[in-house]
């Protein structure tokens, strides 16, 4: 929904939408509440190819609203998270373009609706190792971490979450088992590497937290896990 109020407003505005940013925010970047909002938004932003004035003003309204949903303040003026007297600069982030920190900002979209306290959140996000070090020993005092199998009945749940484009691609890496992202590419007749990250984001993001990782991607290759990938077959040849 809030997609296609963009999309119309910039072919209706074009490169004038700039002068628009108080309308974006309350129409649009402010009512974005839910992660399919925000992964909707995302899609469309890192799809669409805009002059670099249009793509600033999208991304920082659209990060604006993010760190707002997950309880951070942001300077955007000074390019700074802030919480409490700690600061991030978000240039050390990484959050420069849409492309550039996409993964990132899909990471901190699954956040939401998490529950994490903001000072841990904060605190992954910092340069200073000693406090990421500090918050991951606390998340393991406060939590059991486990990863838990996969049953059949949990698989045909995943299989049935996913839409047809996704499960096309679970079909190829499951026949497969392993492949490097130019020969999906080619293969799948995908636009670049962005599809790929797309749809294996889209697996991980219907599956539940507390589950085995059915994917896997390393220095540009995607692998299925060998545990499932027979299950999967005959799961995914039925469907």
């Amino acid at each position: 929904m809030y997609t296609e109020i963009l999309k119309t407003l910039y072919n209706f505005l074009g490169e004038n939408i700039i002068n628009e940013e108080k309308k974006l925010k309350s129409e649009i970047f402010d009512k974005l509440s839910t992660k399919s909002d925000y992964y909707e938004i995302l899609d469309f932003l890192k799809s669409e190819t805009f002059p670099q004035k249009v793509e600033e003003v999208f991304l920082s309204l659209f990060i604006i609203s993010l760190f707002n949903k997950l309880r951070i303040s942001l300077d955007l003026e000074k390019k700074l998270l802030l919480y409490g007297n700690e600061k991030i600069s978000l240039n050390e982030l990484g959050i420069t373009d849409v492309i550039k920190s996409e993964e990132l900002l899909r990471e901190l979209i699954d956040l939401i609706d998490n529950n994490i306290p903001t000072e841990y959140i904060f605190g992954i996000l910092s340069n200073d190792i000693s406090k990421r070090i500090k918050v991951f020993k606390e998340l393991i005092g406060n939590t059991k971490i486990t990863e838990e199998k996969w049953t059949k009945e949990d698989l045909k749940g995943l299989i049935n979450s996913l839409t047809d484009s996704t499960k096309e691609f679970l079909k190829y890496i499951v026949k497969k088992g392993r492949s490097t992202k130019e020969e999906i590419i080619s293969d799948l007749n995908l636009k670049d590497t962005r599809s790929v990250s797309a749809f294996t984001s889209a697996i991980s993001r219907n599956s539940p937290p507390n589950k085995e990782r059915i994917i896997f991607g390393e220095k540009g290759k995607i692998y299925i896990n060998e545990d499932y990938r027979e299950l999967l077959k005959e799961l995914l040849l039925n469907n």
